[in-house]
């Protein structure tokens, strides 16, 4: 036992100090020239940075949003990409995509997905201070109802039930919610089924849940959503309002038609309540993989958006498919998130 014990310690020790040594190389490796240098001499590219929530503590919201990042970090990342590379329009980054048409070196795009009321209370004026441009993709259903995202909402009975149980009728099954652990297998269950339902159905199971959990849904006062006028305000300040489907699917795990409306659909009533064309997409990803697949890339193009994002990560390079486009994670650690950001001109995914 005492041997066991002994090796196990050394294990654990060994595991540490490798990612200690792992963290001061990256951290080396972005404070030197290195990165910078060997990007240059890589081929062309871009990296789409994505976002979702931005608040003063992310420890008061993770129990119903946990897609945050802190004010001060949020706004540390966009000062690095203000002294450090080119903050560029979605649309600079699509014809650079699509025809090759020349970006500045190291430019970098900024994305929200879902419409956030923080992204205009908190982000947008970091973002304004440094000039840098930024693309919102509006899940419609959720700002025109004024409540958060299906996904949101299961977040936040799972993680407040008192319930020690629950049972999913889609699978015949009941999972234990007695630990941490356990609620997290129930709640990426519940999530995968409710990927796969569109409108009244997924509202439906929502409901279902909330009411089998004995939870009342999350308020406005766990995190709310952009209102039109906030909505048309970020345009007029010159940002770009993009879709992110009515009621936020996997578009590629649903029927066709079902796809075809959520993204149509989106874009229509988008494009009534700016009155302008929308030319930008997001694929939703709540759950399951793939998020796209060579059909919805066809409803895309037939509905006339320009570009599409996806949440798998890499560069953007002359060539690429513009309605499948690459985004990077923006972690709240400066190194990594400049580390990730480095090894991305470099066509590394991290």
């Amino acid at each position: 036992m005492l041997l066991y014990d002994a090796k196990s310690g050394a294990s654990m020790g060994a595991g540490v100090l490798k990612s200690i040594s792992k963290r001061w190389l990256k951290k080396a490796l972005v404070r030197s020239s290195i990165l910078g240098l060997a990007g240059q001499l890589a081929r062309p590219s871009a990296a789409i940075l994505m976002y979702h929530s931005v608040v003063e503590d992310p420890n008061l919201t993770d129990h119903v949003l946990g897609v945050s990042r802190d004010r001060a970090s949020f706004e540390a990342h966009m000062e690095i990409l203000a002294r450090h590379f080119s903050p560029v329009a979605i649309d600079e980054v699509t014809q650079f995509a699509k025809s090759s048409r020349e970006l500045p070196r190291r430019a970098v795009a900024v994305t929200f997905d879902d419409g956030f009321a923080d992204n205009y209370e908190v982000a947008l004026p970091i973002l304004n201070r440094y000039g840098i441009p930024a693309a919102f993709y509006i899940m419609v259903d959720a700002v025109a109802n004024g409540v958060l995202p299906w996904y949101c909402r299961l977040r936040f009975a799972f993680n407040t039930t008192n319930k020690c149980e629950w049972q999913d009728l889609e699978r015949n099954r009941t999972y234990s919610l007695i630990s941490p652990q356990e609620r997290r297998v129930a709640l990426t269950a519940a999530w995968e089924t409710g990927a796969r339902a569109t409108g009244a159905v997924q509202q439906n199971f929502v409901d279902g849940v909330e009411e089998s959990l004995e939870v009342e849904p999350a308020s406005p006062g766990h995190g709310s959503m952009l209102n039109w006028e906030q909505v048309r305000s970020l345009r007029k300040l010159g940002h770009t309002i993009g879709a992110h489907t009515l009621s936020h699917p996997n578009v590629a795990q649903v029927s066709q038609s079902e796809a075809r409306f959520e993204i149509l659909e989106s874009k229509k009533r988008l494009e009534a309540e700016l009155g302008e064309p929308i030319e930008h997409f997001s694929y939703p990803h709540p759950a399951l993989n793939p998020q796209w697949s060579e059909q919805t890339l066809q409803i895309t193009r037939e509905a006339g958006f320009q570009s599409a994002v996806l949440t798998t990560r890499g560069p953007v390079r002359a060539g690429d498919e513009p309605l499948a486009l690459k985004r990077i994670n923006t972690p709240a650690d400066l190194d990594q998130f400049a580390f990730n950001v480095e090894c991305t001109f470099l066509g590394r995914s991290v």
